[in-house]
């Protein structure tokens, strides 16, 4: 007998045992309780999910996730209730069909993986949060929309019927037939922050990549973050337009498409560079002494801790900044912004709440320029900067480009 009849069989025993208790007893939140266990709801693991069981239940509760989770750190003291990591861990990964009651917790994780990188056994809680909201997202309509929030909802129905994220018509980006690279803006970039994206295309140029954009969608990292693992569909569309570029090497500036294209098996055969690895195999042609006075930088969670690239971004910096002091929780241990996850949409508050603290972290170094090369991240610190904060705000490529004397639109040739 396969797992899944074993959980379909279990499952039906168990309802014909509580459905006995229907009408003899009242007991506080059965109807509930019946309507998630019965047979047809039970939520079925994947394949993946079945793999990575034995790490869910690994955690040994030491609470150093607890101590480290930016979230929790943000929320100390306010209204709403998050529970941290350490919940996730120990109580919601042998309790897969009670995983609504717990939405509050799972919707307010950022996924940003901090939790994991200090794990002395390695317990992978950000995809065990994005299974959970899998099976949320799974159970009957009615009951998911309850809990799962409405940005959520509104980011896959933008990605079911618009094919990016934000479902609007983004508007297309210069292009040519064929080239070495694509160059993939990714939805972030299209829809925020279009001038430092442009002046990122400028750069390029400068430093002679050969490059076009496609008519692209959105790369799909984001659906199984949310409940959704709609990967496979996005990714036939943009490698048809890969193809038809004659090219399976890709440029992004977005750590999350970069993570997407480079590891998802829907790409597998591609090529992927993000922007700050472009800039590092090109340091030779880039002036010493860039930058004006001292500078610091934010590693993306999914630059640093998806990727594990943390060395390009420095040694771009070593040439270029004329002082480069380091931010406290930097590189693999870096603190997140608050705009991953899902949260930045769904609470919208506490995601600039982080990217504050954030902020603040960069303020403390002393440095006049916070560099990042993140399109999230950079729009989550130009959202929480104060005019009075004397620190401006670029992606590193952004910052070249306009010391550079480049002109965003000087990317219009391309």
């Amino acid at each position: 007998m396969s797992r899944r009849d074993l959980w379909s069989l279990g499952g039906r025993v168990l309802w014909s045992l509580l459905s006995g208790w229907r009408g003899r007893e009242a007991h506080r939140g059965l109807e509930t309780f019946l309507r998630r266990y019965a047979p047809d709801h039970l939520t079925p693991r994947t394949p993946d999910e079945v793999r990575l069981l034995p790490a869910w239940e690994a955690c040994v509760n030491c609470g150093l996730c607890t101590a480290r989770c930016p979230v929790l750190r943000a929320l100390l003291g306010a209204e709403g209730r998050y529970a941290g990591p350490r919940q996730v861990a120990t109580s919601l990964s042998r309790a897969l069909p009670e995983a609504w009651a717990a939405h509050d917790t799972l919707y307010t994780c950022t996924l940003c993986g901090a939790c994991e990188a200090v794990c002395p056994v390695g317990v992978p809680i950000p995809e065990l949060v994005a299974s959970l909201r899998r099976a949320i997202a799974l159970q009957e309509a009615q009951d998911a929309a309850a809990y799962v929030p409405a940005a959520h909802r509104a980011l896959l129905g933008n990605l079911r019927e618009r094919g990016n994220i934000f479902g609007q018509s983004l508007a297309p980006w210069p292009r040519r037939g064929r080239a070495e690279y694509i160059f993939f803006v990714g939805c972030a970039f299209s829809y925020w922050e279009r001038e430092s994206v442009a002046a990122t295309m400028a750069l390029l140029q400068h430093l002679d990549v050969d490059f076009t954009t496609v008519d692209e969608v959105c790369c799909g990292g984001p659906a199984p973050m949310v409940g959704e693992p709609r990967v496979e569909a996005l990714a036939q569309r943009n490698l048809a337009a890969f193809s038809a570029a004659g090219t399976h090497k890709v440029i992004t500036a977005c750590p999350r498409c970069a993570l997407t294209l480079s590891t998802h098996p829907a790409y597998r055969g591609l090529e992927v560079w993000h922007t700050a690895q472009v800039l590092a195999e090109r340091l030779d042609r880039l002036p010493a002494g860039l930058a004006e006075g001292a500078v610091t930088f934010h590693d993306p969670c999914e630059l640093a801790r998806g990727l594990g690239e943390t060395a390009a971004p420095r040694q771009v910096l070593a040439r270029a900044a004329g002082t480069f002091v380091e931010m406290e929780a930097c590189r693999e241990h870096t603190d997140c912004c608050g705009g991953g996850g899902g949260v930045r949409g769904a609470f919208t508050r506490l995601s600039v709440q982080m990217a504050r603290a954030r902020l603040e972290a960069a303020l403390a170094t002393g440095a006049g320029v916070l560099l990042t090369e993140c399109p999230t991240c950079l729009h989550n610190f130009r959202n929480a900067r104060r005019s009075r904060d004397a620190v401006e705000v670029y992606n590193l490529s952004e910052y070249l480009a306009l010391r550079l004397g480049l002109a965003p639109g000087e990317a219009e040739a391309v």
